[in-house]
């Protein structure tokens, strides 16, 4: 290698030019993983309902089964109808209300969409047995609450997660499905029943195009090309040296 080429100035730039090219690598990638993921679980949405106890098991976490549809069978306890407050649906602040539905393997948190407030009847549980079909969802975390750090009155959650629902319930963790099934059909449908919520709004998919997306990915990627080819013509220059001439 040319002395030229080893001064500080040129260490750094060969440095800088590592680095750079690095970076564009890493933010393809990331773009191509984006589609890939955001495509994986449209196609995860669009398969048909499976037995809850088929995809999940209480106490474990949802892993492979979030984003898929489900359908289980039990009775709601009517002692654990839960509301989540300050939730907005179509413009309109109100609370997610969620019941808690016991099948023979454990207990399966509910959302059963948006009422206007506690003293909506159609937050409600039916009673007797019921068949729910829905989408498997992760439980949420504190950061969906709309006041973390508020203090709530019994028979409200400010999120969806086991850990809330059983500080409300008594019902042990190691029962309850780590997540919680947003509901699309409740079957016998209920004379009063709240808002339904839409998946798309609860849980949207980020949406990336797959031209726009990976019209991105190839972009940072040729980032990278030119800057390694900038790199490479300043090398050869400066190797050079000035007022020589390259010879044919």
């Amino acid at each position: 290698m040319p002395l030229t080429l080893i001064t500080p100035r040129w260490i750094v730039l060969h440095i800088a030019t590592a680095v750079v090219v690095g970076i564009f690598i890493a933010l393809g990638w990331w773009q191509l993983q984006v589609y890939r993921d955001s495509d994986a679980r449209e196609k995860l949405r669009e398969l048909p309902a499976a037995p809850v106890t088929e995809l999940a098991t209480p106490g474990r976490a949802l892993d492979g089964a979030v984003d898929r549809a489900a359908v289980a069978t039990g009775a709601y306890l009517t002692d654990a109808n839960l509301l989540v407050p300050a939730r907005v649906h179509e413009g309109v602040l109100g609370s997610y209300t969620v019941g808690v539905l016991r099948t023979d393997d454990g207990a399966l948190p509910v959302l059963r969409g948006w009422v206007s407030g506690p003293d909506d009847p159609a937050g409600d549980v039916p009673t007797g047995q019921v068949t729910v079909t829905g989408h498997l969802l992760r439980p949420e975390t504190s950061d969906d609450a709309t006041d973390p750090g508020a203090q709530l009155p019994g028979g409200q959650i400010g999120f969806i997660a086991p850990e809330q629902v059983a500080s409300q319930t008594g019902i042990d963790q190691a029962d309850l499905y780590r997540g919680y099934l947003l509901l699309a059909e409740e079957n016998p449908q209920p004379v009063a029943a709240p808002e339904p919520l839409d998946i798309a709004v609860v849980d949207p998919i980020r949406n990336v195009g797959p031209l726009q997306n990976l019209s991105y990915w190839a972009l940072w990627w040729i980032f990278a090309v030119a800057t390694v080819v900038f790199w490479f013509s300043s090398a050869r220059a400066a190797a050079r040296g000035p007022g020589r001439i390259s010879r044919g």
